[in-house]
């Protein structure tokens, strides 16, 4: 840990703070809590991201597939 200057107030504060504690300016974002959030799954999942930043279009594909299934055994069942 070292002690750097804030550029707002010139207040020597560490290196590994989010803001300074004086005046409260922002040096970057604490780290998000939740390990997928829609902003690092990108970085996790590659191209995956898509699919698990927008969960209402996979049910809705794994829905439809599930009711053609569905919809199958019974018209094969009943030939």
């Amino acid at each position: 840990m070292s002690l750097i200057d804030c550029p707002e107030c010139n207040a020597r504060i560490s290196d590994k703070a989010y803001s300074c504690p004086h005046c409260g300016n922002p040096f970057r974002e604490p780290p998000s809590g939740r390990y997928f959030s829609e902003k690092n799954i990108g970085q996790i999942a590659g191209v995956t991201g898509i699919w698990l930043t927008a969960p209402w279009l996979a049910r809705m594909v794994f829905g439809i597939v599930c009711v053609i299934a569905i919809a199958a055994v019974f018209i094969f069942r009943s030939s």
